[in-house]
């Protein structure tokens, strides 16, 4: 994210849904601020947009909330801008595909997630961009087959791994 955009961004307010209201501070005066609503005893929840800061007033963490917990877009910035992290919630739960920046802007990993847990698809790269490993998680675990590869493309090694199943 360039500097104007990053600008830009921290100085549109939140859009907080109806029945939520503002909380928190955004910089200089505070590092966090979030939107937050009722559930139905009356207690207070997050409920919309919410963005955390660093310590020097950059931007840091742009998430969403519904009935209280992280739901929808998933946006982490290292220290003086790019993207760190991105993916989504669901429920609360990491969902989908998620990844992982290096300060240069290329990408380290992208993994896939389902309920919360690593699931699918796996890719890390190397810094030109190369894949240096790549594989499948099921419920968390390595399966099938793992390849790795050194910066110039060729095949390391691979390993092989069961596939998970329901019967003993």
């Amino acid at each position: 994210m360039t500097a104007l955009a990053l600008a830009l961004a921290l100085a549109a307010a939140l859009e907080c849904p109806p029945g939520a209201a503002h909380r928190g501070l955004a910089p200089p005066d505070g590092f966090e601020e979030w939107c937050e609503g009722k559930d139905v005893a009356g207690q207070p929840r997050r409920e919309g947009p919410a963005r955390r800061y660093y310590d020097d007033g950059g931007l840091w963490i742009e998430e969403r909330y519904r009935a209280g917990e992280r739901d929808g877009a998933f946006v982490e910035y290292h220290r003086g801008g790019g993207v760190a992290r991105a993916g989504s919630y669901a429920r609360g739960a990491k969902t989908g595909l998620w990844t992982v920046f290096a300060p240069s802007g290329a990408r380290e990993e992208e993994a896939e997630f389902r309920d919360g847990v690593p699931h699918g698809r796996f890719v890390a790269y190397w810094p030109s961009g190369a894949t240096r490993t790549e594989g499948r998680r099921c419920g968390g675990a390595q399966c099938g087959t793992w390849r790795s590869y050194d910066e110039r493309g060729n095949l390391v090694g691979s390993g092989d791994y069961a596939e998970p199943s329901l019967t003993p």
